[in-house]
């Protein structure tokens, strides 16, 4: 035992365990082995951090904050050596052999001489580490899942500046070695944020009523007032682009009054909320190429789009991320404001929004037939006769070979093998998820930052962010009748045709569900709570009319129902205008 540590040791023979207490009298961070007779047992190493009571207020208000506003200054020493193929480590844990990175050489990452000036922050879901060009333009280097796979090794101060250092390895990037004077601090905020994760103490909806109203303060100093844009809807793309060309970030948070050309309708939420649905229509829809699909079915994920046409101008993706922003900004603002982005990205897509690095599990979501027959091959086959190289080939659209890409310095001479293929299919993923499509994703970020800070985007995971933007995808029906509002109507209306109409309901396609709820509210997706967070509530309201063709009020999410004779009537009026009549104000 070291200096100032006391043991008290409890046996439990009947429930066959072993309580250990220790207290220690000196703060920081330690690395700890539990030994029987002389030898460690299997599950023994463990850290033990020890803080002091300023320390430890610090971490409450990190915790409290979500690591919102939070940031570490420090140093980065990164590797400065080129990967060791000649040597294999072994895996950062016992338990972690999957994640290893066998190309990587097991000591810890030489010290620079000039080691970088950094910022550390902490969220509930990463740790992410940037420098500042300029002093005013992060850039971000480094981001570390926070989850069990993600390792801590406590060195000595630093030589240069006499800090503490820490070095921080996932297995799935080279290791890395940082300084601050903090790192306790760090150290402790990252391992209560994991404890929560594990937990599952924090809830969803909490993390998304923390988000925005961080982001509501943000912009609190902005001014709401309306700025109108004016659009066509047969030329949407290029209208809207023109509508904002001079936009600045400010402008974007203004509440927008959108007019659609040659319609008559006064803007109370309903067009502006079309408009958004159209627009992001047009942006995520594969047809228009600025996004694709790695299989080519409905069902299939959009990605950015790495081979897109020479006509579509990269700055298309700042666009889309500004108008995702602003979706983001307007659910914030609460009540009818509440909008969603029509869109089913890719996991990886989503990942790279909030700067996590990539790994071949991805492709099982995200590309299936490419899982399928190479990766899954790879994961359950003995590659060592497989003629692998750490180089990817990259064909023409006529299939013949242009040439290869290595995955890392020299890859193309350095085999795949049964012991580096995880590292080798890590490498492949980070190859053709983020590489190839790097600066696509760059400006994305860069419109969407502009309304929307990535350390506040880095509570949330990947999973996470897509609920958050793009809200539920299933629409489920018990839910929709349970919180849907009945007003008006005759004994008939009440007794047979809303009889008839939940009837109907039940019998949709969950295509004509999302059509269903873009007639009646805007909008083909659901809010994160379903149809009890719509805002106003989903109303139906029985129509002064018999045998005609429903008709909305998207402003008020509200469906107006004539009476009919017949359930075979209902049926026939209500898909016919859901199909036909779900876009243009100027009919209602």
């Amino acid at each position: 035992m070291a200096d100032g540590c006391c043991q008290t040791t409890v046996c439990h023979g009947k429930q066959n365990r072993v309580l250990m207490q220790l207290s220690l009298t000196q703060t920081g961070c330690f690395q700890a082995t539990l030994r029987y007779q002389g030898r460690p047992i299997s599950n023994g190493h463990f850290n033990i951090i020890v803080l002091s009571d300023v320390e430890k207020a610090a971490v409450d208000n990190n915790v409290a904050r979500s690591g919102v506003g939070v940031f570490f200054e420090g140093y980065l020493y990164p590797p400065s050596s080129p990967p060791n193929v000649s040597k294999q480590q072994n895996p950062s844990s016992p338990t972690q052999k999957e994640d290893s990175n066998p190309l990587f050489s097991s000591t810890a990452p030489e010290r620079m001489k000039k080691p970088k000036k950094v910022y550390f922050y902490i969220s509930p879901k990463q740790l992410s580490i940037k420098e500042f060009y300029l002093r005013i333009i992060p850039w971000r280097l480094f981001t570390f899942r926070v989850c069990p796979g993600t390792k801590f090794l406590y060195l000595p101060p630093d030589p240069l500046h006499g800090l503490l250092s820490l070095q921080v390895d996932d297995g799935l990037q080279p290791p890395i070695e940082i300084s601050c004077k903090d790192r306790n601090i760090i150290a402790a905020t990252f391992t209560r944020f994991l404890h929560l994760n594990i937990g599952g103490s924090e809830t969803f909806l909490d993390k998304v009523s923390f988000f925005q109203k961080e982001l509501k303060l943000i912009h609190c100093k902005k001014n709401r007032n309306k700025i109108t844009l004016r659009v066509s809807r047969h030329s949407l793309l290029e209208t809207s682009l023109r509508a904002t060309r001079n936009f600045s970030a400010s402008d974007w948070t203004k509440s927008f009054e959108v007019i659609f050309q040659d319609e008559e309708a006064l803007d109370w939420g309903g067009p502006r909320r079309e408009w958004f649905e159209l627009i992001c229509k047009v942006l995520f829809d594969t047809n228009n190429k600025l996004f694709t699909r790695f299989s080519d079915t409905s069902q299939g994920l959009v990605h950015p789009n790495p081979c897109r046409p020479p006509g579509l101008r990269i700055k298309l993706y700042e666009f889309a991320g500004r108008v995702v922003g602003k979706c983001l900004f307007e659910s914030s603002q609460g009540g009818g404001y509440e909008q969603l982005v029509r869109a089913r990205f890719t996991r990886s897509f989503l990942a790279q929004i909030i700067g996590l690095r990539m790994h071949y599990k991805y492709f099982e979501t995200d590309d299936p037939d490419f899982f399928q027959s190479k990766v899954l091959y790879i994961l359950t086959h003995d590659i060592s006769e497989a003629d692998l190289v750490f180089a990817e080939e990259k064909y023409g659209r006529g299939g013949q070979l242009e040439k290869m890409v290595e995955l890392i310095p020299g890859g193309a001479h350095i085999p795949v093998s049964n012991d580096n293929k995880i590292y080798y299919l890590n490498l492949l993923a980070q190859h053709r998820l983020c590489n190839q499509v790097r600066e696509e994703v760059e400006h994305f970020l860069k419109g969407l930052n502009e309304l929307v800070p990535d350390n506040l985007l880095g509570i949330f995971d990947e999973n996470e962010l897509e609920l958050l933007m793009c809200g539920t995808g299933h629409i489920a029906v018990q839910d929709f009748q349970a919180h849907a509002v009945v007003i008006g109507g005759s004994w008939h209306f009440r007794e047979k045709v809303m009889n008839w109409f939940w009837a109907v309901v039940y019998s949709l396609t969950q295509e004509e569900l999302a059509r269903l709820l873009q007639f009646t509210t805007g909008s083909s997706q659901l809010p994160p709570g379903g149809f009890a967070s719509l805002c106003p509530s989903f109303q139906i309201i029985g129509a002064p009319s018999h045998g005609t063709l429903p008709t909305a009020h998207t402003c008020f999410n509200q469906l107006c129902l004539p009476t009919y004779d017949s359930y075979d009537e209902m049926h026939r009026m209500l898909k016919l205008a859901i199909s036909e009549g779900c876009e243009g104000f100027g009919m209602v």
